[in-house]
């Protein structure tokens, strides 16, 4: 005797094979690594450096965005190979007086951004470890809480050179509101 031969349509191997490449699929996503959903979205727009004569520490600024839907908060920063002292730092004013002061971190609002400019948050970069002259690119990396980093290339200016104070500068979303 034979064993039964029970045939199968051209119908019911396609739907197999649609189930079967259904489930890889779903199991492909469900493994999948989530790298890119852990990570902040965070772009660097206008990176630049205001340096100041006479060797005085040089300020880092930027517009930070965060693409992200959770807030990221900026720990650190560093230029190993151009600066061996980098901090955050925000400029306070208390009537006609300007002071800086250190900050251990800033928080940019998750869908929102942070500008770094003169007469707020910035970066001081301190002593150069070789000269740094206008129009030179220097690469500064960002470092977050999170343990992620990023690293742009900042154009040097003079001071002068660069773009006018704005306001306000400190993180916000795309809700303006009034120093």
């Amino acid at each position: 005797m034979h064993p039964q031969h029970h045939p199968t349509s051209a119908a019911q191997r396609r739907q197999s094979l649609r189930r079967a490449l259904l489930g890889a699929a779903l199991l492909a996503t469900a493994y999948a690594p989530q790298a890119s959903a852990e990570r902040p979205a965070i772009s660097v727009r206008d990176p630049w450096i205001r340096l100041l004569p006479a060797g005085l520490p040089a300020s880092a600024y930027m517009r930070l965005d965060n693409h992200s839907s959770r807030p990221v908060t900026l720990v650190n920063a560093d230029s190993p190979g151009h600066y061996s002292s980098v901090a955050l730092h925000r400029t306070v004013k208390m009537g006609a007086i300007s002071t800086m002061k250190a900050v251990d971190r800033v928080v940019i609002p998750a869908h929102g951004h942070l500008r770094l400019a003169p007469g707020g948050y910035h970066i001081m970069l301190l002593n150069a470890k070789h000269p740094v002259e206008p129009g030179q690119q220097l690469p500064i990396t960002l470092r977050f809480a999170d343990g992620s980093r990023v690293t742009a290339r900042f154009l040097v200016r003079k001071a002068g050179d660069g773009p006018q104070p704005q306001a306000p500068s400190r993180p916000r979303t795309d809700t303006p509101f009034a120093d």
